[in-house]
């Protein structure tokens, strides 16, 4: 008698994990009909893999230390709104050796349209207010954004504005009033 009690719950156990399996794969099939074709090996799918963040490769023009050229440095931003995120870092500054940021602390970009090859940055008051350089300073600055987006094909000239109005100058030693275009004269 013991031998039949044994064998039936030996019998019984195993039942129970055999529709405890089956239980799993009419789940699936019922919560998701295409779960078994979509991780089947058969038809070459594999699992789909987390989007990551688009970015672009662009060369940001730092001044050097001497304030007589602005150098590239290639860096990745992001590609969705590029040419603001390229503003941003420019104003972020670099760490690489014997080359400087230029943009004033709390500077900020209200945005960047490009429209007939005219770039036009819009930026924070703290561009003028806060700004602490001389006439070196004022080129280093405008030579850094223009040669930096000027790196874009569809980019010819670069206009800067404060808080959506033009502007004659950032501290009064270069008239920015115009759009510029690239300078080559400040490349290294």
């Amino acid at each position: 008698m013991r031998k039949y009690t044994l064998l039936l719950m030996a019998l019984l156990t195993a039942l129970t994990l055999l529709m405890a399996g089956c239980d799993k794969e009419n789940t699936a099939a019922t919560t998701n009909p295409s779960a078994g074709e979509q991780n089947s090996p058969k038809q070459g799918m594999s699992k789909p893999e987390v989007d990551k963040p688009a970015t672009v490769e662009v060369k940001l023009y730092y001044p050097d230390e001497e304030g007589e050229k602005v150098v590239p440095v290639k860096a990745e931003v992001a590609a969705k709104d590029k040419y603001k995120a390229v503003v941003e870092a420019l104003i972020k500054g670099t760490d690489t050796p014997h080359l400087t940021g230029i943009f004033p602390k709390g500077t900020k970009v209200n945005r960047v349209t490009v429209q007939n090859g005219m770039a036009t940055v819009d930026f924070s008051p703290e561009l003028v207010e806060r700004f602490v350089g001389g006439s070196t300073g004022e080129e280093m600055l405008v030579g850094s954004l223009v040669n930096t987006l000027t790196e874009f094909p569809e980019i010819t000239s670069v206009q800067i504005i404060v808080n959506g109005k033009a502007i004659e100058t950032i501290s009064g030693h270069l008239d920015i009033s115009a759009p510029f275009t690239r300078q080559v004269d400040l490349l290294k």
